[in-house]
């Protein structure tokens, strides 16, 4: 019906002006569809018989009148359904209060705008929210395909919502992402003389009208691309608290994605935060950027990093996370600030917080900083937990008194430190601490110097551990801890002999001056002390084995210490091994008649030395000697006769045999 009469030819002017006015007749309004222009040929208005009419009523109510490019007049919250790649015009409501969605959509769909009376969540600092009458916003609706595009203009703004608006340019839209949780910036495209607001809707959402303030920054998500233009400074504010103020040189797009890891590796000593940001231009170049980070410090306390740490920075063209120009923290704003020029990969870094656990890998050198300053690098042989707390010295000297000739230094609050190791062994580990305190720093001077002390809580006594460095300007003392425990710093007087032994590594030669007594103390509870008669070394390995050739009836205890010196000489020596009461138990040894004996030549028969004690209280042998070669413990079997009565530790045993007190 849509066509001029057969037998007219389609192209003569008369036919086009018939086609014309059929074509008008049928986008009639639904409430006159008979009515008929006067000036149609007679011919035409035969055609428009009764079933074309109904037919023509049928189409202008038709949901799918937009095949006509029809307008459509719907109401809001009911579903519209428009046919794939047609644009379609949808008035919602009457004459000068409705509003017009121009839409098209991939495929036949169903459309629903629906206006919304109040907005989803807290709108950003700054802004106001507009209203139309009783409705705050709309919600755009497509199921079944998806918008190609969409026009939305506004019924015009309540005089309430015109009286806010006093400036061009404040009037703006934002879209509610309910997934971020957060608001994005939409361009609008006029503020029309009307009142109303005209702006193209980027994808099926929510939207509300705004007040826009000059200076504030603009809500943008997560890879979403924002312009910049050439020398203006513009700010975008994403979810979560991060914030980027840039000015670049030219029109430019900024994109800002955002992850809870990177593939970069750690800056040595700090601890991720689990924050990290790719901030890419679509033009590289040079730029004025400051970035904040706002954080949770509840956040940042469960992960065990200060707050006074936190830094963010940036990853290098080499992979390295760099400091950026500029960065602080404001621990009472709870924000992080870094300028810099440059955009890529940044991460938010801290230190940890002593006595707080922290993951280790195993066989991994990790190093750790902690928030005042110490440096822990330590290797475990499994993954682990590591923990190095503060100790305050007066905790240990209550039960214990420093050796005389050393006065306790302090870091501030506290004047040690003690490290604890779990799911692993620690394999090694060196510590660099915080500064001393002005008033420890005075003391290190002529002939004191700084010290450290392993202090064995069980003995209630100390071994002084050599520290590798003091660092006169920055106060710092570095030392490598031989073992898990409590070590505490501490002022040594060369002119007073410190009563301690010096704890030595097995394996690790150790030097003596002639005719001076030294005292070393090992690792499995052995400590030595000697006097040689030349300058000279000693070095103490040991085996965890059986020896050979044991004396008849006697039980090993299941170690051979290999103790030399650089050059053979007669020695005054005096050394103790602490054993292990339910390892001696589970050999069937007697307790009370364990003995040190040594081989003068390998393979020789084991002898006793000059003097040999046990001590069952404090579970250690002590024997005293004018030569060192192997040595190992024996005992005798429970129940033999050949154990004594055990002795505290006063009892020497001769060559012989026979002893005094209670020595086995």
């Amino acid at each position: 019906f849509c066509a001029p009469p057969p037998h007219e030819d389609p192209d003569s002017p008369n036919a086009r002006q018939n086609l014309s006015i059929n074509c008008r007749s049928l986008a009639l309004p639904a409430s006159s569809p008979n009515t008929i222009p006067r000036n149609l040929p007679q011919q035409t208005k035969m055609k428009l018989s009764l079933p074309v009419i109904a037919l023509v009523l049928a189409l202008s109510t038709s949901s799918h009148a937009q095949l006509l490019d029809l307008d459509l007049t719907a109401t809001l919250g009911a579903t519209t359904s428009v046919t794939a790649n047609t644009e379609a015009t949808i008035t919602y409501g009457l004459a000068a209060l409705s509003a017009t969605l121009v839409i098209t959509t991939d495929a036949d769909a169903d459309v629903k705008l629906s206006a919304v009376s109040t907005v989803s969540a807290d709108l950003p600092q700054g802004h106001s929210a507009l209203a139309f009458g009783a409705g705050a916003g709309f919600k755009l609706e497509v199921s079944g395909g998806s918008a190609v595009s969409a026009k939305l203009t506004t019924p015009p703004l309540s005089v309430a919502a015109q009286a806010l608006i006093t400036s061009d340019g404040q009037v703006g839209c934002f879209r509610y992402d309910a997934a971020a949780q957060s608001y994005t910036q939409v361009d609008i495209e006029s503020y029309n003389a009307d009142k109303s607001i005209t702006l193209d809707l980027p994808v099926a959402g929510t939207y509300f009208f705004v007040t826009l303030a000059v200076g504030l920054p603009v809500p943008t998500l997560y890879a979403e691309a924002r312009a910049t233009t050439a020398g203006e400074s513009k700010a975008y504010a994403y979810p979560g608290g991060f914030l980027i103020k840039a000015k670049t040189t030219t029109d430019n797009t900024i994109t800002t994605t955002r992850k809870n890891a990177s593939d970069a590796v750690a800056p040595s000593g700090k601890m991720a935060a689990g924050v990290f940001f790719d901030i890419t231009l679509q033009t590289e170049e040079t730029v004025e950027a400051q970035l904040n980070y706002t954080y949770d410090a509840a956040a940042m306390a469960a992960a065990g990093i200060a707050e006074t740490s936190l830094k963010l920075m940036f990853k290098s063209e080499a992979g390295v996370w760099t400091e950026p120009d500029s960065v602080m923290v404001d621990v009472q704003a709870k924000v992080v600030v870094a300028t810099s020029t440059h955009f890529s990969e940044w991460g938010l870094f801290g230190s940890s917080i002593l006595g707080l656990g922290v993951s280790v890998k195993a066989n991994t050198a990790t190093s750790i900083e902690f928030a005042d300053g110490t440096m822990l690098s330590v290797t475990t042989d499994a993954n682990a937990q590591v923990t190095l707390k503060a100790v305050v010295t007066a905790t240990i000297t209550g039960s214990a008194a420093l050796p005389s000739g050393s006065t306790a230094l302090s870091f501030g609050a506290h004047g040690g430190l003690e490290l604890m190791v779990e799911g692993g062994n620690m394999v090694s580990a060196s510590v660099t601490t915080s500064p001393l305190s002005a008033s420890a720093r005075a003391l290190i001077t002529g002939s004191v110097s700084a010290g450290c002390l392993m202090f064995d809580a069980e003995a209630e006594s100390y071994t002084q551990v050599d520290i590798e460095s003091y660092s006169a300007d920055t106060g710092s003392i570095t030392v490598e801890l031989p073992m898990e425990g409590t070590y505490v710093f501490a002022a040594l007087d060369a002119s007073v002999a410190v009563a301690v032994p010096v704890f030595v590594k097995l394996g690790e030669a150790r030097a003596t001056v002639a005719g001076e007594t030294r005292s070393f103390a090992y690792q499995s509870g052995l400590q030595i002390g000697l006097k040689t008669q030349t300058d000279n070394a000693i070095t103490v390995t040991r085996t965890e084995s059986d020896a050979s050739n044991p004396p008849a009836g006697k039980i090993g205890l299941g170690f051979v210490l290999d103790i030399e010196l650089d050059k053979e000489e007669t020695i005054e020596g005096t050394f103790e091994v602490a054993y292990d009461a339910s390892a001696v138990a589970a050999k069937g040894i007697a307790e009370s008649s364990l003995k040190l004996m040594f081989q003068r030549e390998a393979g020789g028969a084991w002898e006793e030395p000059d003097s040999v004690s046990v001590d069952v209280t404090a579970k250690v042998i002590v024997a005293t000697t004018s030569h060192f070669s192997k040595w190992t413990a024996f005992g005798d079997a429970q129940g033999s006769g050949g154990g004594g009565a055990g002795g505290d530790g006063e009892g020497e045993r001769d060559g012989d045999g026979s002893g005094s007190g209670g020595a086995a």
